[in-house]
């Protein structure tokens, strides 16, 4: 992973490459990320679910990329594409800096899941 000088995580290609590995493993992932500005948010992911049960409002499907910032929001996301960052501040309600910093930690993932990196 990339990190901080205080130890926290970034985005670069070791974040992207290591949480992508570890999700196509079926392991869920967190990490105490930083957007280098001001803002830490603790971080999980996952990629599917392996049970799902009942119908999910806003389209959400069993093998999306779950995303999940503790004490804030959540959100699933397709994982076969990148997204407009437009898309992934409003699902996660962040439509600032940090919520385009998430969106290039997303993408950057999605990425190397699809192996477009």
């Amino acid at each position: 992973m990339n990190y901080s000088e205080y130890d926290e995580v970034i985005n670069g290609e070791k974040t992207y490459k290591e949480i992508a590995k570890l999700l196509k493993e079926d392991k869920a992932v967190g990490i105490g990320w930083t957007d280098e500005i001001y803002t830490h948010f603790d971080i999980i992911f996952k990629l599917g679910l392996s049970n799902k049960s009942g119908i999910f409002q806003r389209g959400i499907k069993q093998d999306y990329l779950f995303v999940s910032i503790i004490d804030y929001t959540s959100y699933g996301f397709r994982a076969d594409t990148i997204k407009d960052v437009g898309y992934i501040q409003e699902k996660l309600r962040m439509n600032n800096e940090t919520g385009e910093k998430l969106a290039e930690l997303i993408n950057g993932i999605i990425k190397e899941m699809n192996g477009e990196n």
